[in-house]
């Protein structure tokens, strides 16, 4: 990846620009989601609540492009209900990062 494709215009409704790298692995990038520019990097919190009271906390690790330059993000997560003290925590797992940030609206940091 050149210099100029890191540091291009964010285009299209949903779209993404690395910010740093090495080799695969992101440490961070942009993206567009919905009209707005958001910076997604190592550290960042994201949350989903569910239907039956649950809410999903996602902490990402890394950001990583897959041999067809698809970028993933790679997070851990911790599952809690609502009300009951119980919770459970995985990972890492990985989505594509459109998946991701379907999924996991409520940035929380």
């Amino acid at each position: 990846m050149g210099l100029l494709s890191m540091n291009g215009r964010l285009s299209g409704r949903k779209s993404s620009a690395v910010v740093g790298f090495h080799e695969r692995e992101r440490s961070s990038l942009f993206y567009k989601d919905a009209g707005a520019v958001q910076f997604l990097k190592a550290g960042s919190t994201f949350r989903r609540r569910r239907d039956n009271a649950t809410v999903e906390t996602a902490r990402v690790l890394s950001v990583a492009t897959d041999s067809f330059g698809i970028p993933h993000v790679r997070y851990e997560i911790e599952i809690r209900k609502n009300g009951a003290h119980a919770q459970f925590r995985d990972g890492p797992r990985v989505l594509a990062l459109r998946s991701f940030i379907g999924a996991y609206r409520e940035r929380v940091d």
